[in-house]
């Protein structure tokens, strides 16, 4: 090779080393331990690290959150079984289905109140509530109203004076001395029967279990128990006393029958609680010097009774009843709450019915505390532990200690009321049915 190629082999050379040090030159330098890496995150991690430890990082708090979610939920479900527990004895398929008809479906609309009643008279007691809204019971008439106003039920009755006993979600109306009784729940009359005999008392549970005492052929009294379907699954008879009153157990498996008898002039009165699967009563309560007025469960074994001069409250597995006698007072009105096993008596200190005292009882029978008014009381009413009396047209929301917590207008021909809510009311008037709202 001359000596000219090989000057321009040299030349060449020199050019490409010195286009690779131009080009070394323009790239950043990198320490050794990042020699490697292609791309680096914010936090100076490399970006295949980073996603990786991002992922695991989500990974953890998803089961984090998982573990959170299964706390959460154990806690719901021991809350909602302590619940159902609690109430066990209201929650049945006809208290679900009572809801469901109010509350999902809706009911008949109206043009509010107030509305008037249907026919001419109704009994002070004979006005209630039917799950959510008011119910009554005239001389020619059972209604069942919506919140609207609206006639959810307009049965006709052909018998007279009518009385209505049972719950929120059944009641049997049935004509005292009559043969003929109706079984409606919140949304239709169920069933209608008659009796061979004249009716003397009637009851029925949330469940549409429902007793009935009659007369009876060479017997006082005879008490029929049915089951739901309207079959007959007991009668006992008696034969020395009238039955008066009856109460039939959430169970529908018993009953309690208040009877009165004369002797030696004198009245006497027995309570016989009746086992359905018992030929004989189970157990038999002598309250000589009583006559009652009412009587009903409060609990599977505790029953109340008002009279004429105390509360009784019967423990049944107790031989011997608790007596809370009037002392001298006098009874001016009482109303016991099926859905909440509680009821109110009112007591009057002076002959014009002023000056009461209220005692609220709880459901086991026990005095929960007493109210000691200047009001005249014409009627009480309750609504999941609270408190409101009638007096004089106007309505009064009482606290425990008497404190008057609201007021509403009742109108001057008020005769009963029932609370529907913890600040409203429906009120019974002579001619129609209206709201209030306490203030």
């Amino acid at each position: 090779m001359g000596k000219h190629g090989a000057t321009k082999n040299r030349k060449t050379r020199f050019a490409a080393d010195k286009d690779t040090r131009v080009k070394k030159a323009k790239q950043p330098k990198q320490n050794k331990r990042n020699k490697k890496r292609d791309v680096l995150s914010y936090e100076n991690v490399p970006i295949k690290e980073y996603n990786e430890y991002s992922h695991n990082e989500v990974k953890l708090d998803k089961g984090l959150l998982k573990r959170v979610f299964v706390v959460v939920g154990i806690i719901v479900v021991l809350m909602v079984f302590v619940l159902i527990f609690a109430n066990r004895e209201s929650i049945t398929w006809d208290n679900i289905s009572t809801w469901f008809s109010q509350s999902i479906l809706g009911v008949s609309e109206g043009e509010d109140y107030p509305v008037e009643i249907v026919g001419t008279e109704i009994s002070k007691g004979n006005f209630r509530m039917m799950g959510d809204y008011p119910a009554y019971a005239s001389d020619t008439s059972y209604v069942e109203l919506s919140s609207t106003a609206g006639e959810i039920i307009n049965t006709q009755l052909n018998f007279s004076s009518p009385i209505v006993r049972g719950t929120s979600n059944y009641n049997i109306v049935y004509g005292a001395g009559s043969n003929g009784f109706l079984i409606n729940d919140v949304k239709k009359t169920k069933h209608k029967g008659s009796t061979k005999y004249g009716i003397f008392t009637a009851d029925i549970n949330s469940d549409g279990y429902y007793c009935i005492v009659t007369e009876g052929s060479g017997y006082l009294s005879v008490m029929t128990a049915y089951n739901n379907e309207y079959k007959k699954m007991y009668e006992y008879s008696f034969a020395d006393y009238y039955i008066t009153s009856v109460a039939i157990n959430s169970r529908g498996n018993q009953a309690v029958c208040c009877g009165i008898t004369s002797v030696n002039g004198a009245e006497h009165t027995k309570v016989y609680v009746l086992d359905f699967n018992k030929e004989k009563p189970v157990m038999e309560y002598d309250l000589t010097e009583s006559v009652i007025y009412d009587i009903f469960y409060l609990s599977s074994d505790t029953v109340s009774a008002v009279a004429n001069n105390a509360v009784y409250t019967l423990d049944l597995s107790e031989e011997e009843p608790m007596k809370e006698p009037y002392n001298s007072r006098t009874l001016t009105t009482y109303e016991y709450n099926p859905d909440t096993k509680t009821f109110v008596v009112s007591l009057s200190r002076s002959g014009d019915g002023r000056n009461c005292d209220i005692l609220f009882f709880d459901s086991s029978g026990e005095i929960d505390y007493t109210i000691n008014s200047d009001y005249k009381v014409e009627a009480v009413s309750t609504y999941k532990g609270d408190l409101a009396i009638l007096s004089n047209g106007k309505l009064y929301l009482l606290d425990d200690d008497g404190t008057v917590d609201g007021t509403a207008e009742a109108g001057n021909d008020a005769r009963s009321f029932v609370m529907y809510k913890s600040d409203k009311a429906y009120v019974f008037g002579i001619s129609e049915i209206r709201k209030a709202d306490f203030k």
